[in-house]
């Protein structure tokens, strides 16, 4: 449960820094400490694709 959650943490964390996973956190209202256990549900990988794409939007510029 959550591998895909975790990832796209770590894709983040890469990309955009501390700063990025905190606002993924705000976002999407799953911390990363509680990504591993959370579902890998359709809706969860949506809501963290469209964050995602949100902060690389904000951040990147």
């Amino acid at each position: 449960m959550g591998a895909r959650l975790v990832a796209h943490y770590e894709e983040i964390g890469k990309e955009l820094g501390a700063l990025g996973r905190m606002k993924l956190a705000m976002l999407t209202h799953i911390p990363s400490a509680k990504a591993q256990d959370a579902e890998d549900s359709p809706a969860n990988v949506q809501l963290f694709q469209n964050a995602i794409a949100q902060l690389r939007k904000e951040l990147k510029g």
